[in-house]
């Protein structure tokens, strides 16, 4: 699984550090970070990565979400998740998210962590193809930034082992094909002069699409339907 690890708005060089230390424990190489409001390669953020002050370094700065993202599947995080659940039905408890995806099913993840002060929005959450929570304490569910980094990272890198993956990747659609089968769909909508908030549309059928975890024979099905046949090799 390609991995990337978006940090949205920090406000704390201290929490900049400390993302990346935990980040290179689980193997992260590279921090995203979006319209950071510190100085996030400032003295205090090196001082608290340790050895991990080349993640710090040489993070990657975007403007946006969608630019630290593109081309990811986007899974966002919230310690709050009545804020996510309302109208959504991509959001899980992370043990959840494990279990339906935790075995190499999403081949290129960016996980997106909000601000260090208020976290994602509504509309940011809206926008992932998953939303995650850890499931602490209702009377306190809040962790510490780091601490939540750790707790997810240990549960998405650590739960998957390679031949399960392989195995998994033999009967389950990949991601070009997934894909394809969402161009498509997009196409049609886009066409389909009827269809009001055509954004949206297309962004339900990705989360019902990537949320079933459809085989490689249910995607031929689809294509087939949309008109377009692939030979045994996955040709066109």
């Amino acid at each position: 699984m390609q991995f990337r690890l978006v940090i949205v708005e920090p406000h704390y060089q201290i929490n900049i550090g400390y993302m990346a230390r935990i980040a290179k424990n689980f193997g992260v190489n590279r921090l995203w970070i979006v319209n950071p409001k510190c100085k996030y390669n400032g003295k205090n953020a090196i001082k608290y990565s340790k050895h991990a002050h080349s993640l710090v370094e040489n993070a990657r700065i975007c403007k946006s979400i969608g630019e630290a993202t593109r081309g990811f599947s986007v899974v966002g995080t919230t310690a709050i998740w009545q804020k996510a659940y309302s109208g959504m039905s991509n959001v899980y408890e992370l043990s959840d998210f494990i279990k339906k995806f935790g075995s190499g099913r999403i081949k290129k993840m960016a996980l997106v962590i909000g601000r260090d002060t208020t976290g994602l929005t509504s509309e940011e959450m809206s926008g992932c193809d998953a939303v995650v929570y850890i499931g602490a304490s209702d009377s306190y569910p809040t962790l510490n930034i780091s601490h939540a980094l750790a707790i997810l990272l240990y549960a998405i890198k650590g739960n998957v082992s390679k031949a399960a993956a392989e195995d998994f990747g033999n009967v389950y659609a990949g991601s070009a094909d997934i894909e394809m089968l969402l161009g498509l769909f997009g196409r049609f909508v886009e066409a389909n002069n009827g269809i009001r908030k055509k954004d949206m549309v297309k962004r339900a059928f990705r989360h019902i699409v990537e949320r079933s975890g459809p085989t490689k024979s249910e995607i031929a099905t689809l294509l087939v339907a949309f008109g377009i046949k692939k030979n045994r090799n996955g040709k066109k």
